[in-house]
């Protein structure tokens, strides 16, 4: 199907899933860019439309024949497809997908984001915990939903491969405990007594990482069964939360490969 106008109803209700508002109302979220695209099609996640920039280059046959973009795809005019986009310089291809349903079983090896507002950072945290071996993330208290467009980019698909929750982290973290008794929660945070390199963060564990401003809340601290700090030459205060969190979810992977504390 071909839609010209900026106005056309489903291009308003695709321009809506910019908000975490109209992603909330209509239960679907934006991706875009072709590897971003292609990263969902080969997901488990449920495509609604795939929208195609007529006055962009053609799409790769990999894309546009993909089993699950069948009967799927809508080219727009140049005006309505920029209606749509998120990104100042679109790469041509949108893919509208269902915001799945959060499995009630949380993963024995999980991160809660605590207070992370900057979309890039939480998106790189979804990416690098994927990467290094977490099943599931939880956007906990005042983070940014995981779904807004600038999040997704920065996850590089990483997080379709995840459990992903939106809840308050400490009815989060409450849960996760009755389903990992023998668990324990690591908390992320500079005053920590434990060096990341001498805790143990094999087995069940969840990994809170909290915003560069604030760290993580107290109310999540209480909760705290141990506090993990980085530790560094230089004088600076504290690591940008991505950056935090991608060492000691690397930290974590190295034990569990190094096998003595399993």
């Amino acid at each position: 199907m071909y839609i010209e106008s900026v106005h056309n109803e489903r291009v308003r209700l695709w321009n809506q899933l910019k908000t975490k508002k109209g992603r909330v109302k209509h239960g679907r979220f934006l991706a875009e860019g072709k590897r971003l695209v292609a990263e969902l099609l080969d997901s488990s996640y449920e495509v609604d439309a795939l929208l195609w920039d007529t006055g962009s280059d053609e799409l790769p046959l990999a894309l546009r024949e993909h089993p699950k973009a069948q009967n799927k795809w809508f080219e727009l005019s140049p005006n309505a497809f920029a209606a749509v986009a998120d990104t100042t310089t679109p790469q041509g291809v949108i893919a509208v997908a269902h915001i799945p349903q959060p499995t009630p079983t949380i993963g024995a090896r999980c991160v809660l984001l605590d207070g992370i507002q900057d979309p890039g950072n939480v998106g790189t945290l979804l990416r690098t915990a994927e990467a290094f071996g977490y099943t599931a993330v939880c956007c906990g208290s005042q983070t940014v939903d995981p779904f807004a467009p600038k999040v997704v980019r920065a996850s590089m698909g990483g997080m379709f491969r995840l459990d992903l929750y939106i809840e308050d982290s400490v009815s989060f973290i409450k849960r996760w405990r009755g389903l990992h008794p023998a668990g324990r929660v690591a908390v992320a945070a500079a005053e920590g007594s434990d060096p990341c390199y001498e805790a143990n963060l094999c087995g069940d564990r969840l990994v809170v990482i909290g915003s560069e401003a604030q760290g993580v809340s107290a109310t999540v601290r209480d909760l705290a069964d141990m506090m993990i700090a980085i530790p560094m030459a230089g004088g600076a205060e504290s690591l940008n939360a991505a950056v935090a969190g991608s060492v000691l979810l690397y930290e974590s992977f190295r034990q569990s490969l190094d096998g003595n504390r399993l």
